[in-house]
């Protein structure tokens, strides 16, 4: 399921987490380490975001960055994600269960 998004905000969380939100195909609330992952995510970035329950062999000539997570919560249009404890939220119905162990590609346009 691939989703062609634009980062509408980003929040600061935590150090080193920010919260980004990003609006297109699907609202997405991402929950990611930027600066530890040294890549430039700001306002208006675009970002295609792949989601899968198989594991993309090429993932790193496609991706900018790839990780898996649980879909854990499932209800009206939301899904959510843990991504080893950060947290992606979707509002989409999308074709995945609760328990799916799903691979997130995110690719980074501009």
């Amino acid at each position: 399921m691939e989703l062609n998004e634009v980062v509408t905000d980003v929040v600061d969380l935590s150090p080193p987490l920010k919260r980004l939100l990003l609006d297109g195909d699907a609202k997405v609330e991402l929950e990611l380490p930027i600066s530890l992952l040294n890549i430039n995510i700001s306002k208006n970035t675009k970002i295609i975001v792949n989601i899968d329950k198989n594991k993309d062999d090429n993932y790193k000539e496609k991706y900018t960055v790839y990780m898996w997570g649980i879909l854990y919560h499932k209800g009206g249009e939301s899904i959510y994600i843990s991504i080893g404890g950060l947290i992606l939220k979707i509002n989409k119905d999308l074709p995945f269960n609760i328990g799916d162990k799903l691979y997130i590609g995110l690719k980074i346009i501009s």
